[in-house]
C-alpha cells in the first residue's frame, strides 16, 4: 500500500518591527512610490535587536505549528530547515532547533536552496516519508537578512526588497487515508537549477572563494552584502515559474482552472502578476503578501500558506500549487492536496 506525506499544520512568525518604505527613504535616496511601483512592497519586518536570530524566529514558528498539529516535540523524527541566513557559519539551524525544541536525538538537516527553500524542502520531506525513513517531520523555513543589507545608496536596489521571518509545517506519513481525507498530501514536485546564474544573485562573502576568507577591505568594498542583476533575475524567474507550473499541471493532468490556490514565492509582485496572467487565473486564486513582508526568501511561501489558512482562502481538500525561483539559480514547485 502506498504512503502519502500529508501536511497537518502550518504557522509563521515575524518580528514586530515594521520598516516602511518611508523609513528607508530616510536612509537612502528612494521613495515609497519608486519601491511600490517596481516591487509592490510597502513594508517589511526587521528583527528588533541582535538577540533575535534565524533559529529564534524558526523556533517560534515551529512551536506554533506543533501546537496546531497537536504534536509534542518528541513526536518529531526528522527536522528539515531551509535557510540562507543561518545563525552560525556551521553547524546548521536544524541541530539548533532540535536542542531548543527538546526533540529526541533525531536527524536534522539544512537545505541551501535560497528562495526555493520551501519547494525543495517539501520534495525532500516527501522523499523521506515515501521511503519510510520518517513519519512525523518538521519543516522550518526561516531567515534573518536585515543585518547584512547595505542600507545606503550603494545597496538600495537590494536593501528595499528583503525582510525577516519564518514559517513552519508539520508533515505526517499516512499509510491509508480515510474517505474524508482521500487524495490529500504532496502529489508531485518539480525542481531545477542552473549554476551559470550563480553570481547574478549572490552574496560573495563570507566564503572560501577569496583568499583570507574575509578581510576588512572586503567589507569596505561591500562584498559582504547581497548583489543582484535585477533584469536578468526577473526574466529568468518568469520563464522558470511558468515552466514549473506547466510541467506539474501537464504531468498530473490538471488544468489551471482546477487549481484552488497558487502560492508563489514573494520576490516581486510584477513577476507574480505576469505568471497569473499567463495561467489565465483570477486574482483571488493567487495569494500574495509581499506588500506587508517583502521578500523573506525561504520563508515567503510558508508565511503565505499560514495566512491563507487563517483567512479561509486555503481549506482542507483544496488543490494548491507552489512556485519558487531563487539564487543559484534554483526553481521548482509542488502540487499539493491540502
Amino acid at each position: 500500500m502506498g504512503i502519502t506525506a500529508v501536511i497537518r499544520s502550518v504557522s509563521h512568525h515575524v518580528p514586530t518591527r515594521r520598516v516602511t518604505n518611508e523609513d528607508l527613504s530616510k536612509l537612502m535616496e528612494t521613495s515609497d512610490e519608486w519601491i511600490t511601483e517596481r516591487t509592490g512592497i510597502k513594508e517589511r519586518r526587521f528583527i528588533e535587536d541582535d538577540s533575535v536570530t534565524t533559529s529564534t524566529l524558526g523556533e517560534a514558528a515551529a512551536r506554533a505549528a506543533l501546537e496546531k498539529a497537536g504534536w509534542d516535540a518528541k513526536d518529531v523524527d526528522l527536522i528539515v530547515v531551509a535557510t540562507l541566513s543561518p545563525d552560525l557559519y556551521f553547524p546548521g539551524v536544524g541541530v539548533l532547533l532540535q536542542q531548543r525544541l527538546g526533540c529526541r536525538t533525531i536527524p536534522a538537516l539544512d537545505i541551501r536552496a535560497q528562495c526555493s527553500g520551501l519547494v525543495y524542502g517539501l520534495s525532500c520531506v516527501d522523499g523521506y516519508i515515501r521511503s519510510r525513513q520518517a513519519k512525523k517531520v518538521l519543516l522550518v523555513c526561516a531567515e534573518v537578512q536585515s543585518p547584512v543589507l547595505d542600507l545606503t545608496n550603494r545597496g538600495r536596489d537590494m536593501a528595499v526588497l528583503f525582510g525577516d521571518g519564518a514559517g513552519a509545517l508539520t508533515i505526517e506519513a499516512v499509510e491509508s487515508l480515510s474517505a474524508s481525507e482521500a487524495g490529500r498530501g504532496i502529489i508531485d514536485s518539480y525542481l531545477g537549477s542552473d549554476g551559470s546564474g550563480a553570481e547574478v544573485l549572490c552574496m560573495k562573502l563570507p566564503g572560501t572563494a577569496r583568499p583570507g576568507f574575509i578581510k576588512s577591505s572586503d567589507i569596505e568594498e561591500g562584498l559582504v552584502h547581497p548583489k543582484m542583476d535585477g533584469k536578468v533575475v526577473f526574466k529568468n524567474a518568469v520563464t522558470r515559474l511558468l515552466e514549473t507550473a506547466q510541467v506539474l499541471l501537464m504531468r498530473n493532468k490538471v488544468t489551471p482552472d482546477q487549481i484552488d490556490l497558487v502560492v508563489p514565492h514573494q520576490a516581486n509582485l510584477r513577476i507574480n502578476e505576469m505568471v497569473r496572467q499567463e495561467l489565465k487565473l483570477p486574482p483571488e486564486k493567487v495569494f500574495n503578501n509581499i506588500q506587508r513582508y517583502g521578500n523573506t526568501t525561504a520563508a515567503t511561501i510558508p508565511i503565505c500558506l499560514s495566512e491563507a489558512v487563517a483567512e479561509g482562502r486555503l481549506k482542507e481538500g483544496n488543490l494548491v500549487l507552489t512556485l519558487a525561483f531563487g539564487a543559484g539559480f534554483t526553481w521548482g514547485g509542488n502540487l499539493i492536496r491540502w
